[in-house]
């Protein structure tokens, strides 16, 4: 009696040691960047964009569609947290922490409940669905697409659970009704996953569960089209409408690329870069989860979504081919784990486990300008060090020094020029009426086209000293001036 005790206490000790260390793990290794980063928020679409959408939705109220629009359930949270008194770069330092938490819990009990891996083995496959360089990534600055994920990997749970059918059935819609509502891409990716598995039913004849299936996803789809819908028509942010018209040459520039063969370069680039580090483990891998029609399904879609980008680009639609790419990390880092798993030579694994750690470790502590040299082959996509937002750690502090020196010394009717990398941080420090969003363009022609229209108050700017500049722009206009200096970060004065 005792042995068999002995044998339960450890079986439910296991039952929640596993689940604890895939939630904590992400957790901790996450909030090293940011106790890093001191007060300074971590990653660039937190900094640009969350702050300034959620302060001004809260500030003025949105339209709907326009709302609908963005997939806003991240923003639904960060209004709901701010409104009750939270600042909300504390709730930009604490929630993306929590969210690969949430992610390795939701990947573990996916690897346990669904392939029936091991309690070690589903933790295996939670480091590499997290830690790995392109997964930190992903939790840099795209939230949205972590919520969704969380959201996906329950979805696919209860997608093949059985036993009570009408809860499993109330669970699983209410967990593709969250997807969609996070985020667009993950939607995508969860219908072609919803599809592949009606058809593997339909070869099987199972008609009721492909019935149960399709009433569940029903109200997801219906969402899904609304924000499609809301896309074409209401928002602002949309690029659909800045591509309908072009022809294939007028998208590729729009997109960034210099020409066609830029445009292949660049993505069977990035898509070597991302998962050259794993291509020995996926190759084992992939002998063992061949079957695994879910995370096929998944892979499948993405490199037919990049095979089509290089055949026909006017397949880029509004998506650059990076983000399918990233999102590539997911189901890979299965096949990796099963790869890792299996294999028995000892160096070879050491080796592996070695690279991983390198990567990973150099990724989140090092400064961008000691980074990694392998992180300075795609800048623009994954940063060179997580240790940044809109601009690195070493000029935060000269930012605020500006943005404060500006906000007590501009005139009251002055407005400040600010570009997107600026303009989160613009944003804690003025009221937003001040301010010019220019986004990425050139700031002397916005200046000069305030001018035109008969602007006549003052016009400032906030920017690097010349030669330090991001953003392709090292230098400012010399129709700006100068008035003040923090490190390299400094204000100017337009000149009419």
């Amino acid at each position: 009696m005792s042995a068999f005790s002995a044998k339960l206490r450890l079986k439910v000790h296991r039952s929640f040691l596993f689940p604890l260390l895939a939630f904590a793990i992400p957790l901790v290794v996450r909030s090293i960047p940011e106790i890093l980063m001191g007060p300074y928020i971590v990653g660039f679409d937190t900094l640009a964009y969350y702050v300034p959408n959620t302060l001004t939705w809260l500030r003025d109220g949105v339209n709907f569609w326009s709302f609908i629009a963005t997939a806003p359930f991240l923003y639904v949270l960060l209004m709901a947290v701010t409104s009750t008194g939270v600042p909300i770069v504390i709730t930009l330092k604490v929630m993306p922490p929590l969210l690969l938490g949430f992610l390795g819990l939701a990947v573990y009990f996916y690897a346990n409940k669904t392939l029936t891996w091991s309690s070690k083995k589903s933790l295996l496959a939670v480091l590499f669905a997290t830690l790995y360089f392109v997964a930190l990534r992903a939790s840099w600055d795209m939230l949205r697409v972590e919520l969704g994920l969380i959201f996906l990997f329950t979805a696919l749970i209860f997608l093949r659970k059985e036993g009570n059918t009408f809860k499993n059935g109330i669970i699983l819609a209410l967990a593709t009704l969250s997807v969609v509502f996070a985020h667009q891409l993950v939607t995508v990716i969860m219908f072609a996953m919803i599809i592949a598995t009606i058809i593997r039913l339909f070869l099987d004849n199972e008609v009721v569960k492909i019935r149960g299936i399709v009433l569940c996803a029903a109200p997801a789809l219906f969402l899904f089209f609304l924000i499609v819908y809301a896309n074409f028509v209401y928002s602002p942010f949309s690029v659909v409408n800045s591509l309908i018209g072009q022809d294939t040459s007028g998208i590729i520039a729009l997109l960034g690329f210099r020409s066609y063969v830029d445009l292949i370069a660049n993505t069977l680039g990035f898509l070597a870069f991302c998962f050259l580090p794993l291509v020995p483990l996926v190759v084992f891998g992939t002998k063992r989860l061949k079957a695994n029609l879910q995370l096929k399904a998944w892979v499948f879609l993405i490199l037919i979504l990049e095979l089509s980008v290089i055949i026909i680009p006017n397949a880029l639609f509004t998506v650059f081919p990076y983000r399918w790419t990233l999102l590539l990390t997911f189901p890979l880092a299965f096949y990796a784990a099963e790869g890792f798993w299996i294999i028995k030579w000892r160096l070879f694994k050491l080796g592996m486990g070695l690279i991983m750690v390198i990567l990973t470790v150099s990724f989140m502590v090092l400064p961008n300008l000691n980074a990694l040299s392998y992180y300075n082959i795609f800048p623009a996509y994954i940063p060179k060090s997580m240790l940044q937002n809109t601009v690195p750690l070493s000029d935060c502090k000269d930012t605020v020094n500006a943005l404060q020196w500006a906000r007590k010394n501009m005139p009251s009717n002055a407005h400040l020029l600010v570009h997107d990398a600026f303009y989160g941080w613009a944003f804690l420090t003025f009221d937003g009426t001040q301010l010019i969003p220019y986004g990425f363009d050139a700031p002397e022609a916005v200046a000069r086209e305030l001018a035109a229209n008969g602007s006549v108050y003052p016009l400032y700017l906030v920017w690097w000293i010349n030669g330090s500049g991001w953003y392709g722009q090292p230098t400012v206009s010399s129709a700006f001036k100068l008035v003040y200096q923090s490190g390299k970060i400094a204000i100017f004065t337009y000149i009419y």
